[in-house]
């Protein structure tokens, strides 16, 4: 027996287009609240490795210029923060274009604003000696262990 579908949708495969309709545009959507006003989100993107002598965080914030980003360390915590400017004066749903006539924005996934990113650290460092260099949107920071932190060799005498 041949079945046909007819062109009336089953309410679960509605259901399930609708479902990843929502999961594609929350992907694909800018953080609420602006850039990164929650206290846990994911700007800028980082990376951390441990060496024997320091944590090493790399984090992507392209278009920034070292005078447009903060370092600290707060306790036991890295802190970066930030602010992007807007890609127009004010970033308004209109304004004018090179040409001077009116363009309109279709799609902004770009983030603007101030943010604010607070990296736990999984080892003490010695917040004096923590440098940070900007190349090319990554900015990559060598944060030292502390001395007590550092793995240290023993000398095992004979009796």
């Amino acid at each position: 027996m041949r079945t046909t579908r007819s062109r009336c949708a089953h309410p679960l495969d509605e259901l399930c287009a609708e479902v990843d309709r929502l999961w594609t545009s929350l992907i694909a959507a800018p953080p609420l609240h602006g850039w990164g006003s929650a206290p846990r989100s994911g700007f800028p993107a980082v990376n951390i490795r441990e060496t024997d002598d320091a944590l090493w965080v790399e984090a992507e914030i392209p278009g920034l210029s070292a005078a447009d980003v903060d370092v600290s360390v707060d306790g036991d915590e890295l802190v970066l923060t930030g602010q992007r400017q807007a890609a127009g004066p004010t970033a308004p749903a209109v304004e004018p274009g090179a040409d001077g006539r009116a363009a309109v924005w279709h799609r902004r996934e770009r983030g603007h604003g101030s943010f604010e990113r607070r990296l736990a650290l999984p080892v003490r460092v010695a917040a004096d000696g923590v440098e940070a260099r900007l190349v090319d949107g990554v900015l990559t920071i060598r944060c030292p262990k502390a001395p007590e932190c550092q793995p240290r060799r023993v000398t095992v005498s004979e009796a």
